[in-house]
């Protein structure tokens, strides 16, 4: 199977990010290196990050710009530029609060099996207060196997949130009959996509500097563009870190609602992967080894 970038977005929150990289450790598919995308996170990020490069077997690489506000479309699309399409046909995006099932990049690396012109998108299972305090770095690894015993207490307590999302269903005809293959949008914590079509729509659209609508975006060029766009609930399973949810920014929103309207050919963006309008020279890249 092809080889997979999976590209971590952080900010400010060592502790989430040591539990996400943590999951990282007995996946089932081990062809992948990690690539974080840092938008400007204090010094402790930093040193998690380089605990971590003796932990995991996969090399981490870190980019960093400094916090000049949300700009999370900017330090992903560096990212995404540094991918050779050769060496990383996927590209794997996950968010620093999630906690992934053991078989998480296996599932999505499969489904890009025999093209590279596809959209996958899946969906995550989001904790409640309660059970997200009591994971760590030590133990975040038993939702790597479906439904550990401290999960089923918190589905009990009402402290889960689409539990049923927590069983992985293999066969694809099974996953058909019970619904649970269709996916209507893009969650920006859990998608991959095929690195030339990620090019072929320019990635981000670095105008939103606000947070939110910069991932529906991206969905909306690959659709127009014709592209494969495929999901599901049952594979990729992601668990999601409780947190205090940020507001849309109004100023986003209704940029992103102006690409839905009826009749715009909406395939590539003006700043994106190329186009962008970040300096570079603020940019840092730790490789693994520097």
């Amino acid at each position: 199977m092809k080889r997979a970038a999976v590209v971590i977005v952080t900010y400010n929150n060592p502790a989430f990010l040591g539990i996400c990289l943590a999951s990282y450790k007995n996946q089932s598919y081990q062809n992948f290196e990690i690539f974080i995308a840092d938008d400007g996170s204090r010094g402790e990020t930093k040193a998690k990050i380089d605990a971590y490069r003796k932990i995991l077997r996969q090399p981490i690489t870190h980019f960093w710009h400094p916090d000049v506000g949300y700009r999370k479309a900017q330090i992903v699309n560096h990212v995404w530029r540094s991918l050779d399409t050769a060496e990383f046909p996927v590209v794997i995006n996950v968010d620093h609060d999630t906690v992934a099932h053991r078989r998480f990049v296996e599932d999505h690396v499969r489904q890009h099996v025999g093209t590279d012109n596809l959209l996958f998108m899946g969906r995550r299972v989001n904790l409640g207060p309660w059970v997200t305090q009591t994971y760590n770095e030590e133990n975040a690894t038993q939702l790597n196997h479906g439904l550990p015993w401290r999960l089923i207490r918190a589905a009990l307590k009402k402290d889960v949130e689409d539990p049923n999302r927590v069983i992985r269903i293999g066969p694809k005809w099974l996953r058909s009959i019970l619904g649970r293959n269709k996916v209507p949008d893009l969650l920006g914590s859990n998608f991959s996509i095929s690195n030339q079509l990620l090019r072929r729509v320019n990635g981000y659209n670095e105008e939103y500097k606000h947070y939110w609508g910069e991932d529906g975006d991206l969905f909306v060029r690959a659709r127009n563009s014709g592209a494969e766009v495929a999901g599901s609930r049952s594979i990729a399973i992601q668990h999601h870190l409780y947190h205090k949810m940020l507001t849309p920014d109004p100023v986003a929103m209704e940029n992103y609602y102006k690409v839905l309207l009826p009749g715009r050919d909406y395939k590539i963006c003006a700043q994106g992967i190329a186009g962008s309008r970040e300096d570079m020279t603020q940019v840092r890249v730790v490789k693994a080894g520097d």
